[in-house]
Formats: structure tokens, sequence, C-alpha cells
């Protein structure tokens, strides 16, 4: 397939990893502004009492003017621990969770600066997981239109796409039924080897 254009959530969603390995050559945006109210700074999980966002606090708020790239992250709350513990609750009875567990642990147990830096370090840690060898390009400067691909950037509205995917088995499914397009995370910590299966059958 043609080009695309990706920019980096927090622990990408199943269509972002679908769009990333059914792409012949795949672009990371790294030269946009700081996008609210998308997934650079969320991302979601299912847990007991259902979906469940968690967001990464930034210095200076949700009012940004400034690039993706120059985006500090906030420690004045102990949002890492919050994560964490979030996480440990939705997915400790998963199958593969004590599997890949101490790998993402250790990404809370530090303080990044920059977002763009944490969520690129996620994102490496997860292809590994996934053994996917597919390598990716960063752009070298901003453009608004994606002349040569498919542009699959989210720069407004909520970082949830309104997709339907295959069914798997969800920890709390009995209780909220199937849950779809949640981070990576759902994915790895429920499929664990067999993820990339799932997302070949997505594509």
């Amino acid at each position: 397939m043609a080009d695309a254009l990706l920019d980096l959530p927090y622990l990408p969603n199943t269509w972002w990893f679908r769009n990333f390995l059914s792409h012949d050559t795949v672009w990371i945006e790294r030269h946009e502004n700081f996008v609210k109210s998308t997934g650079r700074n969320r991302c979601e999980i299912a847990g007991a009492n259902g979906r469940q966002t968690l967001t990464i606090p930034l210095l200076g708020g949700r009012d940004h003017h400034q690039k993706y790239t120059d985006t500090k992250i906030s420690y004045t709350s102990n949002w890492q621990d919050n994560h964490w513990h979030s996480i440990q609750s939705a997915y400790g009875s998963a199958p593969y969770f004590e599997f890949y567990a101490h790998i993402f642990q250790k990404f809370y147990e530090k303080q990044p600066v920059f977002l763009y830096d944490f969520n690129l370090e996620l994102l490496q840690a997860s292809l590994a997981i996934l053994k996917m060898k597919k390598s990716f390009e960063f752009t070298t400067m901003y453009q608004n239109k994606f002349e040569t691909g498919v542009d699959l950037r989210s720069t407004r509205g909520s970082f949830t796409k309104p997709v339907v995917l295959p069914r798997y088995l969800q920890v709390f499914e009995e209780r909220h039924g199937f849950i779809s397009n949640l981070s990576i995370l759902d994915l790895i910590f429920h499929l664990g080897p067999h993820s990339n299966e799932y997302l070949a059958l997505c594509s």
C-alpha cells in the first residue's frame, strides 16, 4: 500500500498498529505542534469499570503553543504510580501480564523530561515485544498536507477511533462486552505472541 504518515501517541491503539503494519513505508510526525484532545498524552485501557483513560499531565496544562517534541511532562502529581496501578488492576489476571509487565513497569519508575521521547521509548518497547522488524522514518519538516501517501495524523477531536475490530477474549468482557481499539497494552497482555496474528487479521 501507499506510504502513511502517523502521529506518535502514548501507547498507541490497535487502529494505529493496524495502519503501521499495512503500509509500505511509515513516517512518524516529528515537527507538529502539540495537539490537545488527542492521544499524544492519553491512552485507553479496559478496567473493571469499562473503558478507562490514562492521561499524562503536562507542564503548562492543556494550552500549548509549542512543538510536540518540546512538550514537557509534569510530575506535580503521582501520575506514574496511578497509571501503573490502573494497568495492574486492569490486566493483572490477563494471560500474558506476568510475561511482559516488567518491560512496561520500568517506564513508570523514571522521570523523562519530554513527552515525545517517553512515547517513542514505549513504542519501541512495544514493537520489540511484538517482534515487528518493520522500520519507520521521521518527518524532516511539518507539512499541512502529506503529498506522497495517506495522512493518518489525528489532529482534531477524540483520539479514540470509531472502529470495530475483531473480538478477542478480555478479562472483564463478561461485565462490559468486548471493548474495541484500546491501547496496545490490551492486546499484548491478552494475546501475547499471538498479537501479530490478530493485527494481520485486522489489516
